[in-house]
């Protein structure tokens, strides 16, 4: 039977994968190698016949959990320390952007998923933050804030990607 935090991630990568289709851009999951980069989103456009990557487009780590709260505009989370350290890291204004994306399920996990003859719902929604600020010295975790603007959606795909080809968002 799949473990918790690999049903977790399933649910994350179905999240992710239908949000970046959705906004008909490119998706990438994974490497060869584990370095902290779940994925990454590049636009894609139209020249006549043919669609081509445009090498403009951000990466991302991917989070789900079940521990998270809003409080005012944002949802706070305790990310591990780690995991932080990777996406400040970036934050040197010659990289490509490296975003936290956050699946935030309820508690109760017989409501992730409601599967019907008409929809497929899963419960809650991902919200995606560009962190910046120094490294923590935290061993376990560091508490982020994300504004509940933030939701990741095929719109805001679009919006980021405009952000990142027009110098609006840089790393």
């Amino acid at each position: 039977m799949l473990t918790i935090p690999h049903c977790k991630e399933s649910l994350s990568r179905a999240y992710v994968t239908a949000v970046v289709g959705r906004s008909r851009n490119s998706l990438l999951w994974g490497r060869e190698f584990d370095y902290g980069v779940d994925g990454s989103v590049r636009i894609l456009r139209r020249f006549g016949a043919r669609i081509r990557e445009m090498g403009v487009g951000f990466d991302f780590q991917s989070k789900t959990t079940v521990d998270w709260q809003i409080e005012g505009p944002a949802v706070k989370y305790d990310l591990e320390a780690g995991a932080y350290n990777d996406l400040v890291s970036r934050a040197n204004g010659k990289a490509i952007p490296f975003l936290l994306v956050l699946l935030c399920l309820p508690k109760d996990e017989t409501g992730w998923l409601d599967v019907s003859m008409d929809r497929l719902v899963l419960q809650r929604c991902a919200f995606w933050a560009k962190l910046d600020g120094a490294a923590t010295d935290n061993v376990a975790t560091k508490r982020v804030e994300i504004p509940v603007a933030n939701v990741f959606s095929p719109a805001a795909v679009t919006s980021i990607l405009q952000d990142i080809e027009s110098g609006v968002m840089l790393p």
